[in-house]
């Protein structure tokens, strides 16, 4: 039996190692991580699959901001309020468990938490074919780029009418410096 839950704090060393397991060692190389770095991750979008009693899966989310009119959301100038955007990753199952589901069902928990908890927009790096079935597109489509990131893997999941109708997101940025909550509903609900 698989359990999803919220990350705990505790998890940390053991959500590593299964990362480490289930990407290689050079992992953090890669150009979605410089998005993670010297931020943490959003707590209430980190969840965790158990399978009998044993940590077997995770995903994380992470608050970036788009450089675009609309992404930015310039508030006072007239302009809507920022989207709210986050970075899902990584998604990680255990290499022993993959054909079992657990990454389909911390896909699924994690996109209606983060529609529940107030965030327009998921995006992502990852391989087009297994995404699409959640529902993410070329974030191309959005007007959206990851610098120095390959573009087709670049995927994006709106979860509201105002995302779904972006065209001009611009370049992904990551979160450090911002100064607004990135998930209002999550922050006005702590």
């Amino acid at each position: 039996m698989t359990n999803i839950l919220p990350e705990g704090p505790a998890l940390g060393p053991s959500i590593e190692t299964l990362l480490d397991r289930a990407f290689g060692p050079g992992r953090t190389a890669k150009v979605s991580y410089r998005y993670r770095q010297g931020v943490a991750p959003l707590p209430e979008l980190c969840f965790t699959a158990f399978t009998d009693g044993a940590l077997s899966g995770t995903v994380r989310h992470w608050p970036v901001t788009l450089s675009g009119g609309h992404g930015l959301g310039l508030g006072g100038t007239g302009l809507a309020p920022a989207l709210s955007v986050v970075l899902l990753g990584p998604i990680a199952v255990d290499p022993a468990l993959r054909i079992g589901g657990i990454g389909g069902r911390l896909m699924r928990h994690a996109i209606v938490e983060a529609a529940a908890g107030g965030v327009d927009m998921i995006v992502l790096v990852g391989d087009p074919a297994y995404y699409r079935r959640f529902g993410f597109r070329a974030a191309s489509a959005f007007g959206i780029v990851m610098p120095e990131e390959n573009a087709a893997r670049v995927q994006a999941l709106p979860l509201t009418a105002r995302a779904n109708a972006l065209r001009d997101g611009g370049l992904v940025l990551p979160a450090n410096g911002l100064v607004r909550p990135v998930c209002l509903r999550l922050a006005l609900a702590a």
